[in-house]
C-alpha cells in the first residue's frame, strides 16, 4: 500500500460526547480513492471517526500501516487535531510523508506549514488530478515544484505552486470508492432520518461550486466555478448504491440540489419510473422552487428540504450577499409545509451589522415559517469567505488566532463590533428556547408525528439534546 487517506477522530471534539448522533461517511476521501485506484495506486481509507478511535489509537493504526504517504482531510474545526496526529505521527516515524488537503488548508496553506512543521505537503482545492500526480512524482522522486495546486518548503522556504486546473466534465470521475469505507458504521442525522432504521445510508455529492456569494460561506471560492453532474450520471450513482449496497436513504450533499430545476426534474421522474423507492433530504434554495417541483421531489421519495433563511431582517440579508427576501422565505416555507416534506432551516446569529434587535427579528422570523427544525448557529468568520477577510481588517482576528476556539456553536470566543461573545452565546440559548419550548410548537410536532410516526424516536433526541445543552448552559453561568 502506498497511500493511507484518514478522516480524523473529530466527534468528541465537534459533539462533545464520544457518541455522536450520527456519523457520515467522507465522501471526498472516497473520491481520491476512486482515482487513485483508477490510476493504479494504492490506497485505502482509515475512518478514525467513524471507528470512535481516539487520537493514539489512530496514530498507532497509522504507524503501524505500510503507507509511505498518508493524507488527511481538514475543516477549520479539525485542523488543530491534524496538526497533533501529524506531530505525533513525526516523532515516530519520520519517513513517512504527510499531506493534508480540504477547504481550511487551501486558504491557509502557508500558515498551515509555518503552524506545524510535521505537515510537508499542501493540497489546494480540488484533490483528484493533483494528489495522484503528487504521489506519482514523490515515488519517481521528481522535482513536486512542477505539480500545479500545491504548498510546501523547500531549502527553509515556503513554495505555492500556480493553481490547478479544474475537472471541467465532473462526470468523469470515478464513484467514490465506498468499498474501502466502513459502511456499516455510517447513520443519517436523527434530524433528517426519514425512518429506515437498520437500512443502509449514503450521501450524494452531484454539484461542484455554488454560483452565490454570501460573504459567510466560502463554497464559491473553494470550486471556482459551477459545475454540474448530467441527470444520467447521478442516478447510475444511485442504482449502483441501490444495487450493490442496498442503500435506501440518501443524502444530497449539494449547497442547492435545486440549482438547475430541469435536471432535477429528469433526476426525479427516472426515480419514480423505474420505482426505485428510495427515501432522501436535500439543501436548497428559497428561490429556485416552485409547488410543481416540490411536489415532483415528494413523489420521488423527498422526504426533507433544508433552506438556509439566515437572518429575519432584510437589511442584514442585503448585507451578507444572501440575494433573497423574507417574502421569497415565507412563500418557500409554505409550499414545502403543503406538501408534506420535512422543513428544515438555518439562521445565523451574530452577522455583520446584528444586534440583540435584528436577532430577535431573526428568531421572531423563524417562528412565523413555522419549519418541522430550526438550526440556529453563531456566525464564524472561517478562512475562505468575504467575511473572514472583513473581520481580520477591522482587527478582529488577530495573527494566531487559534481555530480550534472558532465554533459554530456554544462555546465561542468570537465577537463582534456589536455584540459581545456573551451575548452571542446568550441569544443563541435564546433562539432555541424562545422556538422550541413553545404550546404552538409541541401541537405542531405532534400533528407531524401523527402524519409520520417514525418521525418519533427522532424528535425524542432532539429533545433530549435541547433538554442537555439548556442544563449546561445553566449551570455553566453558576
Amino acid at each position: 500500500m502506498s497511500v493511507l487517506l484518514i478522516n480524523p477522530p473529530y466527534t468528541e471534539k465537534v459533539y462533545g460526547t464520544k457518541q455522536a448522533p450520527s456519523v457520515q461517511p467522507p465522501i471526498g476521501l472516497g473520491y481520491l480513492a476512486a482515482i487513485l485506484e483508477k490510476k493504479g495506486i494504492e490506497v485505502k481509507i482509515l475512518d478514525a471517526n467513524a471507528e470512535f478511535l481516539k487520537p493514539e489509537e489512530a496514530v498507532e493504526k497509522i504507524l503501524s500501516s505500510s503507507a509511505k504517504y498518508i493524507g488527511f482531510t481538514s475543516v477549520t474545526t479539525t485542523i488543530p487535531l491534524i496538526y497533533r496526529l501529524s506531530s505525533l505521527i513525526k516523532e515516530k516515524d519520520c519517513t513517512k510523508i504527510i499531506i493534508v488537503g480540504g477547504p481550511h488548508v487551501s486558504f491557509t496553506a502557508e500558515q498551515t506549514l509555518k503552524d506545524c512543521p510535521a505537515i510537508d505537503i499542501v493540497v489546494r482545492g480540488e484533490g483528484e488530478l493533483t494528489l495522484c500526480e503528487l504521489i506519482n512524482f514523490l515515488k519517481e522522486k521528481k522535482d513536486i515544484s512542477r505539480i500545479n495546486g500545491i504548498s510546501f518548503r523547500k531549502n527553509g522556504a515556503l513554495i505555492n505552486t500556480p493553481e490547478r486546473e479544474l475537472i471541467e466534465d465532473i462526470d468523469k470521475i470515478p464513484f467514490p470508492a465506498r468499498h474501502l469505507l466502513p459502511i456499516h458504521l455510517y447513520s443519517p442525522s436523527p434530524l433528517s432520518n426519514v425512518g429506515f432504521k437498520g437500512k443502509k445510508y449514503a450521501r450524494i455529492i452531484t454539484t461542484r461550486g455554488c454560483p452565490n456569494q454570501c460573504i459567510f460561506c466560502s463554497s464559491a471560492h473553494f470550486w471556482k466555478i459551477v459545475r454540474l453532474r448530467s441527470a444520467e450520471n447521478v442516478m447510475e450513482e444511485i442504482e449502483l448504491l441501490i444495487k450493490k449496497y442496498g442503500v435506501r436513504h440518501i443524502d444530497f450533499l449539494d449547497d442547492t440540489l435545486t440549482l438547475s430545476p430541469e435536471r432535477l426534474t429528469k433526476i426525479c421522474k427516472t426515480i419514480i419510473d423505474k420505482n426505485l423507492n428510495i427515501k432522501w433530504s436535500c439543501y436548497s434554495r428559497v428561490n429556485t422552487i416552485t409547488p410543481e417541483l416540490v411536489n415532483l421531489m415528494k413523489k420521488a421519495g423527498c422526504k426533507v428540504i433544508q433552506f438556509g433563511v439566515e437572518s429575519g431582517n432584510q437589511e442584514i440579508l442585503n448585507s451578507i450577499k444572501k440575494g433573497i427576501t423574507l417574502e421569497a422565505v415565507r412563500r418557500a416555507a409554505k409550499i414545502v409545509r403543503k406538501a408534506n416534506i420535512k422543513l428544515m432551516c438555518d439562521f445565523m446569529i451574530g452577522l455583520p451589522g446584528d444586534t440583540k434587535e435584528t436577532v430577535n427579528q431573526t428568531i421572531d422570523f423563524a417562528i412565523e415559517i413555522k419549519p418541522n427544525i430550526a438550526a440556529f448557529c453563531i456566525t464564524t468568520p472561517f478562512p475562505g469567505t468575504a467575511l473572514y477577510n472583513e473581520y481580520r481588517n477591522l482587527g478582529l482576528l488577530k495573527d494566531g488566532y487559534i481555530w480550534g476556539k472558532m465554533n459554530l456553536h456554544e462555546k465561542t470566543e468570537f465577537f463582534t463590533p456589536t455584540l459581545s461573545s456573551s451575548d452571542l452565546q446568550q441569544l443563541y440559548f435564546r433562539a432555541y428556547r424562545r422556538f422550541y419550548y413553545r404550546p404552538a410548537y409541541v401541537l405542531q410536532t405532534i400533528r407531524w408525528l401523527i402524519k409520520n410516526p417514525y418521525e418519533i424516536k427522532n424528535f425524542y433526541f432532539l429533545g433530549k439534546t435541547l433538554i442537555i445543552r439548556q442544563l449546561r448552559n445553566i449551570l455553566k453561568r453558576k
